[in-house]
């Protein structure tokens, strides 16, 4: 009940802002396409820009009489980021509501829990939000991503770092930035910069941890933590201390949310970013996404929401070409043929085929100024 409870409250409370309410229940001819998400705990904010353009794209697609007559319903329960509460909600929503595939899992740690039943089930993993190792070291036949990995990221980043003469770099991590030490110490090393300073805020305080990245002299700060909170504290001091170099994110550890919470702080930020800016409509796919929020009056765009708007479309292409007797084998197939060649991507390339599911390696770099507003 505690569960079902906070999914109400959520979803209420998003209909009062405006936005869509996936919890509607799904009509027995509904194709419902399953999540399984952070609706009430640290990543509950991020969560809500992803569902909220994901349903902005599938109430358009339902107006417009849905898949051959049948609507698409996102089903999303909440998991809390607790991974095995993530994998009870994937059970129940293959189970009881016969998702057709499971849609936009935000982060590695869901993710890892639930892949080996994804695979069991051979049902189609469609656009978690995660650039983990997990999702892209090796070919999984039902995982599909239409977002860069952190790889990406961090290789177009590494290239601006070189045009930028950057070279004496500290890397900031936590528990979940860990894992990819190995890999960032290796692109470090191949753009010929200097690992000067690696701290981890487990065991430590920030104000430590400050003063440690502070005698390294860094040109960057390269932070891999995903707390909101302790990111925001750790720039705060290191400011506060004096450091006028630049700080670094990826594009899921430094949201909007981060640099409206830092204001000025925020200046010198570089956060790559695996969508376009969805505030300058200057490709096609971010004039249709914020011509469809203004439709549904949602006036508050974002880049999770642009990606879930993202997601919803391509998705919706496999749904269109699997559609006589669907099923999860059908879609996967069908969205195996969803390349740039046959697909209208407006602007935002996805391409896949029988031996590569990574649909996107698109990656810009934003920075924030000194009113703390990102700019591309």
């Amino acid at each position: 009940m505690r569960r079902i409870a906070a999914l109400t409250l959520f979803f209420l409370c998003c209909h009062a802002h405006g936005q869509l309410n996936p919890a509607e229940p799904a009509g027995n001819n509904d194709i419902v396409v399953g999540q399984s998400a952070d609706l009430s705990g640290p990543y509950a904010k991020i969560t809500r820009q992803f569902i909220t353009g994901a349903n902005v794209y599938f109430a358009q697609l339902n107006s417009r009489g849905g898949i051959a007559g049948r609507r698409v319903r996102l089903m999303t329960l909440d998991d809390q980021n607790d991974p095995t509460l993530a994998l009870k909600n994937t059970q129940e929503l293959l189970d009881e509501h016969k998702a057709i595939a499971l849609f936009g899992y935000i982060g590695a740690q869901t993710t890892a829990a639930v892949l080996p039943l994804i695979n069991e089930r051979k049902v189609p993993y469609f656009a978690p939000v995660t650039g983990s190792w997990i999702v892209y070291a090796a070919f999984n036949r039902h995982v599909f991503t239409i977002r860069a990995s952190y790889a990406n990221e961090y290789d177009y980043l590494f290239s601006r770092f070189t045009q930028m003469g950057l070279k004496r770099l500290a890397i900031f991590n936590d528990a979940t930035g860990l894992p990819h030490n190995v890999m960032m110490k290796a692109k470090i090393s191949n753009a010929n910069a200097q690992l000067v300073a690696s701290e981890s805020i487990m065991g430590q305080n920030v104000d430590k941890i400050a003063d440690k990245l502070l005698e390294s002299r860094p040109d960057v700060v390269l932070i891999m933590s995903i707390s909101q909170n302790v990111n925001s504290a750790l720039i705060r001091n290191l400011r506060a201390k004096g450091y006028l170099g630049y700080f670094y994110c990826a594009s899921l550890v430094c949201s909007p949310l981060l640099t409206s919470d830092l204001e000025e702080a925020a200046s010198g930020l570089i956060i790559s970013q695996v969508v376009p800016h969805p505030w300058k409509a200057r490709t096609p796919i971010v004039h249709e996404y914020q011509k469809a929020m203004r439709v549904a009056r949602i006036g508050q765009f974002s880049y999770l929401g642009l990606e879930g708007y993202i997601a919803a479309k391509v998705l919706a292409e496999g749904l269109s070409r699997a559609s006589h007797r669907l099923t999860h084998e059908k879609l996967i197939v069908a969205l195996e043929t969803v390349n740039d060649k046959t697909y209208d991507h407006a602007g935002y390339q996805i391409n896949f085929s029988p031996s590569s599911h990574q649909g996107s390696t698109y990656v810009d770099v934003t920075t924030v100024d000194k009113s703390g507003v990102i700019q591309p």
